[in-house]
């Protein structure tokens, strides 16, 4: 009798065991959401091919705005830049570093891009049927004697309930047109493009007081 109390005991353990290591891992789950990856491995998203290795350290040309950052280098000097933040108030600290930096080290002017033919082209080569309604949005150009390019801000594009904020720069290095290159880094970006939550947002960088509704995009996988 003794021994079968034991074992009765014994099984309530591990059965208990089993529940709350499920319960920590739907728990765990529901936090980073299904599929995706932890903080650090969050910056590839943006980078066409990092999961295949094809990422490096961020460029020096900007300041540390957070622990989680990639880049990835393209043949005739192009380049994407991606910043990531979990967090609303730390990328809000960010955010406002950087449009610092930019300021004092070169010329900012806010720029619409249509990418709409760039995306239907990445519709066709990916043989996908979606296409998001918005295929203008705001952006942030930017041109120094270092670097030029674009900045856009992905704000919650994988589910309502996360916070999640990329901070990604599209541009080439050298000093250069920026007009002539606008063609080019589009199609990066239509590459780059991912926005699967209706009410996630794509705009440009914004100073704290400036912060508004941005573009409200509909899905595109």
């Amino acid at each position: 009798m003794f021994y079968k109390n034991v074992n009765k005991k014994i099984i309530f353990l591990i059965f208990l065991i089993v529940v709350l290591i499920g319960v920590w891992l739907v728990l765990d789950l529901i936090k980073i959401g299904p599929g995706l990856p932890p903080s650090e491995g969050m910056p590839k998203w943006y980078i066409p091919g990092a999961w295949q290795g094809n990422v490096e350290n961020c460029t020096s040309s900007f300041p540390e705005i957070s622990p989680y950052c990639n880049a990835r280098n393209y043949s005739g000097g192009k380049l994407i830049n991606v910043w990531y933040f979990d967090d609303e108030s730390e990328f809000l600290k960010g955010e406002y570093m950087l449009y610092s930096h930019l300021e004092e080290n070169g010329s900012m002017f806010h720029q619409e891009l249509n990418i709409s033919t760039e995306l239907q082209e990445e519709i066709e080569r990916r043989e996908v049927e979606n296409f998001p309604n918005l295929t203008s949005f705001n952006s942030t150009g930017y041109e120094s004697s270092e670097t030029s390019g674009y900045f856009l801000v992905y704000e919650r594009p994988f589910l309502k309930g996360r916070e999640d904020y990329f901070i990604v720069y599209y541009g080439t290095m050298g000093t250069t047109n920026l007009t002539e290159e606008a063609p080019a880094l589009k199609k990066m970006i239509a590459e780059s493009y991912y926005m699967s939550n209706e009410e996630g947002k794509v705009d440009g960088l914004k100073m704290g007081n400036e912060k508004g509704k941005g573009n409200s995009l509909l899905p595109w996988f």
